[in-house]
Order: C-alpha cells, then structure tokens, then sequence
C-alpha cells in the first residue's frame, strides 16, 4: 500500500501484514541528479580554464611593468653613467653651466672621469675665485672653493690666470677620441682611465711638421741676433717659450699591465708625433 512521504521526492510503500516500510527515490528525483552532475563539472572546468587563460596576460603584464620600472630607475639621479660614452660628458657639462649661471663660464682646468665630471671656473659674480663643479650619478655637486696658486708673493686668482672658454672642448669627441687612443697604445685590457683639459705646451699638439719648422725659425733667428751683436735678453726669450701654450687634452689609457697618455687638441684630434 503506498503513502506519501514528508520528503517529496520519496514514496513509502507498506505490505499491509506488518510495520514494514519500504521507501525508493522517484524517477524526477534521480533525473534532477543526473542533471546536477554535468551542470557542476561544466562550472568548474570553466573556473579552471578562465584561470589557466589568465595566467598569460597577468604574466605579461607583470613582465611590462618590471621593465618599465627598471626603465625609469635607470634614469633617475643616481644612476652610474660613464663619461666616455655617448653624450654623457656634453650634458654633465650642460648641467655644470646651468649651475654656474652663465652659459660661456670660464674654465681654469677640467678632468673627464669615467663615473664624473670635474671643472674648475671663474665665479661669474666674483671673478677674483675659483670654484669646482662636480657632475656625478646625474647631479651637479658645488660650487666648492678653490685655493688659487701662489709662487712668491705672487698670487694667481682667476682673474690674473689664463683661462679658455667651456665651448672650445669638443666634449662630443670623447668617445672617438678614446677609442682611437686605446687602439694606438696597445695595451693589453687598456682602456680610458681619465681626461684631463688645461694649458700644456703648444708643441704637443702642433703637428710633427709643424714643430720643426717652428724649430728652424728659431734657430734661424738667433743666428741673426748672433751677427747682429744685438742679443734677446734670455729671461724674455724663457718667457716667451713658456707662454707658448695651448689648451690640451691628456688622455690616459691604463691596463692591468701598463698605462701610456696621448694629446690632443682641444677639439680632440690626437697627436701625430707619439
């Protein structure tokens, strides 16, 4: 005898001679099972593969993201720069005359390192002192005061010393310059170490021709002075021969086993006579 249950998907069914109940699921029940099953595999096999499908894109985004970061680190201040390659030493030097205030500063000396710039110049507003700009890791150090060079009871301010103008280096040379320098010293491992600009004899960077005829017409003339009986007085001729001077690059190569200097003009052509 059957009778419904309290559980809707179940029917109970008695043999009528004793207490005995029999109870089986309803064919809607099993159905909505069998239904069940498929619609909840689907769900998480899409779950699993919309997340294996990300995996790309986060993955890439993740990787333009590293490099854009590493990117602009690089070009923050304090990042390393070597002076000898591309433009580094014209916008070191761009930024030094920002500093300074004046876009012609006047220069004392100057030395090209590979992780910096130093130059010594006249202070604008006070031409009597020296001062030294630092460029380095992207930055401008200074101004930092310079002691100005006595002998005797003479005393060399920036006002009384022979300076040259920042705009007569070639500073865009440097690259070919070293690389032309390292090749004519042959030294093992042998790279650029250091520039240094100032006043050096003339005879340097004059070319080999240049320097002998130069030599000649001296000699010449002093043999007219000879026969003439009318001599230059020695301590102008040592002044003059002093006087002869010119703006110059020392380039130094240096090696695990050697080190050997170069000249070069102020524009950066190296020396034909070394």
């Amino acid at each position: 005898m059957a009778r419904e249950s309290h559980d809707p998907w179940l029917q109970e069914i008695s043999d009528g001679r004793d207490d005995r109940v029999f109870r089986f699921a309803l064919p809607g029940y099993i159905l909505s099972l069998l239904s069940k099953g498929p619609v909840e595999r689907k769900a998480r096999m899409f779950g699993s593969s919309s997340m294996e499908k990300l995996k790309v894109p986060i993955g890439v985004l993740c990787l333009i993201a590293f490099v854009g970061v590493a990117c602009k680190l690089s070009s923050l201040t304090g990042a390393k720069t070597n002076m000898f390659e591309g433009a580094n030493a014209q916008d070191g030097a761009a930024k030094i005359k920002t500093k300074v205030g004046s876009d012609t500063p006047k220069v004392s000396r100057m030395e090209i390192h590979e992780n910096r710039l130093e130059i010594i110049v006249q202070d604008p507003n006070k031409p009597k002192n020296f001062d030294k700009y630092t460029y380095e890791k992207g930055s401008v150090k200074g101004p930092e005061p310079v002691e100005a060079f006595v002998l005797g009871n003479q005393e060399f301010t920036a006002d009384k010393s022979r300076l040259f103008d920042l705009s007569e280096i070639n500073l865009a040379a440097i690259p070919e310059t070293c690389r032309k320098a390292a090749e004519r010293a042959q030294i093992e491992q042998g790279k650029c170490e250091t520039i240094s600009v100032d006043w050096e004899s003339a005879s340097n960077t004059r070319t080999k021709a240049e320097n002998e005829k130069k030599q000649a017409d001296e000699r010449a003339e002093f043999q007219r002075q000879m026969k003439s009986g009318k001599m230059e007085d020695p301590m102008a001729r040592t002044r003059k021969q002093f006087g002869d001077l010119a703006v110059t690059w020392r380039i130094w190569i240096r090696g695990p086993r050697a080190t050997k200097y170069f000249w070069a003009d102020a524009k950066g052509n190296l020396s034909d006579h070394q």
